[in-house]
């Protein structure tokens, strides 16, 4: 949904003026409006793993242990590496392996301090630099998955951002929830009753959290404790020769 499109949403549900544009212009309301949406965007964004935040990343390893910086790697606005319940998350798929991790400073320094360089690669960031212990050979090709702190898509259709430039900037997140996020926050501003238009807010984005991107069936058994894959033979299910 455009930037303008959700102030004026905002504007028809409180009774205040709509306006007909909002980045340049000088009115203290709109200019309040944008920046609250923009608080609203940044902290909505970091909530929860959100689909329409999530990218995936791939490069070609340096024969070294730092791979470089992790806004390099991942070039779109890089928050974090999403992770799953048993860490699976970046893939050798040179070799058909997971890169083990992250390591927490503990284990890192233990495995260095002991000299212990292998046989699996493990990763940890530091510095902003992902690093990988032993250091790999040049040329395998890695990949992850990241959470995006650009929650904005520019109007030309490519561009990433995290602040608004055009009215025409869509924003990435669920509309209703930007819209009703907006509504409490300039209410609040304004020193009116917000409480129940937050506590609907706090149980929509629960909510919206619960279903983004579909969910796996919770299993109470070892067999469905782990998914990933693991090295051996492969056997696809249901499509054998027998």
């Amino acid at each position: 949904m455009p930037l303008l499109d959700v102030i004026q949403a905002v504007c028809q549900r409180t009774n205040v003026p709509i306006p007909s544009s909002v980045l340049g212009t000088t009115d203290p309301l709109w200019t309040q409006m944008l920046h609250l949406l923009e608080e609203e965007g940044h902290d909505l964004s970091e909530r929860g793993e959100w689909q329409a935040l999530t990218n995936e990343a791939t490069f070609v390893t340096l024969a070294a242990e730092s791979q470089g910086a992790m806004t390099s790697i991942a070039t779109n606005g890089f928050r974090s590496v999403k992770l799953d319940p048993h860490n699976n998350t970046i893939w050798d798929r040179t070799n058909r392996l997971p890169v083990l991790g992250p390591l927490s400073a503990d284990e890192w320094q233990t495995r260095k301090a002991l000299l212990s360089s292998g046989p699996r690669y493990v990763w940890r960031i530091r510095g902003g630099l992902l690093i990988i212990n032993p250091a790999p050979l040049a040329g395998a090709i890695l990949a992850f998955e990241y959470l995006s702190k650009n929650w904005i898509l520019g109007a030309d259709g490519t561009t990433y951002k995290q602040y608004f430039t055009l009215d025409t900037d869509t924003i990435l997140l669920p509309e209703e929830l930007v819209i009703m996020g907006l509504r409490w926050r300039w209410k609040k501003e304004k020193g009116l009753e917000y409480a129940e238009d937050f506590n609907t807010y706090q149980e929509q984005v629960k909510d919206a959290l619960g279903r983004d991107g579909g969910k796996r069936t919770l299993s109470m058994d070892n067999e469905g404790r782990d998914r990933s894959a693991r090295p051996g033979i492969f056997v696809p299910q249901y499509n054998f020769p027998l």
